[in-house]
């Protein structure tokens, strides 16, 4: 009979070795977890961020391709005009 209650005891003791085990690998998941969904949210707030850059981008490029193009413009119509300069007017 002793040695029932010490076997008892000692399987009782296994149980809350592999109980308390199983807890911290459950914890553990759990903290994993939450750490992957933050580095998710994290993930798609930088995805996010380089949308809107590559918008901001975008239009910065077509506002420089305008004022290439009105500066190509001003330059055509100023050598068109051709505006007598100062030393222009000792020669002809």
């Amino acid at each position: 009979m002793d040695e029932l209650l010490r076997e008892r005891d000692i399987l009782n003791k296994n149980m809350l070795k592999a109980v308390n085990a199983t807890q911290k690998q459950t914890d553990l998941v759990k903290l994993h977890e939450q750490a992957k969904r933050n580095l998710e949210e994290e993930i798609q707030n930088y995805k996010d961020e380089a949308q809107k850059q590559r918008k901001i981008i975008f239009h910065l490029e077509k506002e420089r391709d305008r004022y290439i193009n009105q500066a190509s413009d001003l330059t055509q119509k100023a050598d068109s005009v051709r505006m007598p300069w100062p030393l222009d007017k000792g020669k002809g």
